[in-house]
């Protein structure tokens, strides 16, 4: 056995900070974290674009190069990428094929390393982490936050058979080359090893929250005031405006409580269906329904905190395939889930142990709207939810807690 004492990491991920939403601040954190530690590592990412149709104002003058910074202890290297101008299939492949292929100068040029961590999806850039493992004859981990190509099958985004043949002799692939796997729920390990993945292969870790950054914080707070929300009863959705929500659900529960007094859906964040759900609030009349952009980093306290209620929705056919990460953030400002979930979803499992909120039905208006109403008219029950939200994801998904975790399972690949 060899002992490797400061080991150098790379991380290779399409989303880093300033990125808000999606993967990017997991990953960021668990960088910084390793780095704390006192690991060397460095983090291959694209240049920040996500939910967005073209690169982040501050990083434009960079956008056509590769660039390197060194942020909070991490060296970042920031790679070229093509920003798809509408969420159309077509213009995501070529997104994630232009990162996959691009990444790999970076990876190469940030010198030698003991160890690939590599973020998925897409699935796509665990071909580049792999071509680089091998060319260093190094130990690939790879952490798997959405099963593709099952979840792109499941709701209908990938069709063409062709390329899901292709995307899964790719998965296939890359689970026999990783060292290890890591996956982030028991229901997406459960599919791992019905596809053939040892179950010595596979580690479950969590997805976090940072529970020192976000604390139960007054509802009647400077952002409710800079927005206008106080007197209102605030159903939040807070996070990725994409597909696997199902948030048109979210749009026509709010179209059956238009007369309820006082309550506001408040969508905020970016996303390929954003301008589609604005639409239809529009089309419906819908004067309960606010969107705002995506807010900056040190503001999600206060928003988590604004909201009497939180949503976190999945489409019915994604069951045991999605763990929205944003849960655990919720849980920690001490806020009620309610959650539009399939019964056999990690969520809805969370709910129950948790005693965290409740779960209606998924892709059902009516079932939401109805889910709205018993928060309304019980709220003593619903804010003791929020309290052993917090008490349970400090004690069990807290930040520290989580990378540490990385952290000892990437010593131990090494080292191996």
């Amino acid at each position: 056995m060899r002992t490797v004492v400061d080991m150098r990491i790379l991380i290779i991920h399409m989303r880093y900070s300033p990125d808000l939403t999606g993967t990017g601040p997991l990953v960021t954190q668990l960088a910084e974290d390793l780095a704390a530690s006192g690991e060397s590592v460095t983090v291959v990412t694209s240049m920040p674009h996500y939910g967005q149709t073209k690169v982040y104002s501050d990083f434009q003058k960079y956008q056509w190069f590769f660039h390197r910074e060194d942020f909070h202890g991490v060296r970042v290297w920031r790679t070229p990428v093509y920003v798809p101008p509408n969420p159309q299939m077509y213009h995501r492949a070529l997104n994630y094929l232009s990162f996959t292929v691009l990444s790999l100068l970076p990876a190469f040029l940030s010198g030698p390393t003991d160890v690939i961590l590599c973020i998925n999806p897409p699935i796509t850039t665990g071909l580049s982490a792999w071509v680089v493992a091998a060319f260093m004859n190094k130990p690939l981990v790879l952490n798997i936050q959405d099963v593709w190509p099952d979840g792109a099958v499941l709701i209908g985004q990938l069709k063409n058979r062709w390329l899901i043949l292709a995307s899964s002799l790719l998965e296939k692939f890359l689970y026999r080359v990783a060292s290890q796997v890591v996956v982030i729920s028991s229901g997406m390990r459960r599919n791992l090893i019905r596809k053939g993945v040892p179950s010595n292969k596979i580690e479950t870790l969590h997805n976090w929250a940072d529970v020192m950054r976000i604390q139960p914080l007054p509802k009647d707070n400077w952002f409710r005031r800079r927005h206008g929300l106080n007197g209102q009863f605030v159903v939040l959705f807070a996070g990725n405006h994409g597909y696997v929500s199902a948030l048109e659900t979210v749009v026509e529960a709010a179209c059956l409580l238009r007369d309820e007094p006082n309550v506001l859906f408040l969508f905020v964040g970016e996303g390929s269906v954003k301008s589609r759900l604005a639409l239809l609030a529009r089309q419906l009349d819908l004067k309960n329904v606010r969107f705002l952009s995506t807010q900056p980093a040190e503001d999600l306290p206060e928003l988590l905190a604004s909201a009497d209620v939180s949503l976190v929705t999945l489409r019915g056919s994604l069951g045991e395939l999605s763990v929205p990460s944003k849960t655990y953030s919720i849980m920690a400002s001490a806020r009620p889930i309610l959650a539009a979930v399939p019964l056999d979803s990690e969520v809805a499992t969370l709910i129950v142990e948790a005693k965290c909120g409740i779960r209606v039905a998924p892709d059902d208006p009516k079932s939401l709207a109805e889910g709205i109403r018993q928060i309304i008219a019980d709220p003593e029950k619903h804010k003791g939810y929020g309290i052993n939200g917090r008490q349970y994801v400090v004690k069990h998904y807290q930040r520290s807690l989580l990378t540490a975790r990385y952290h000892e399972l990437l010593k131990r690949v090494v080292n191996t």
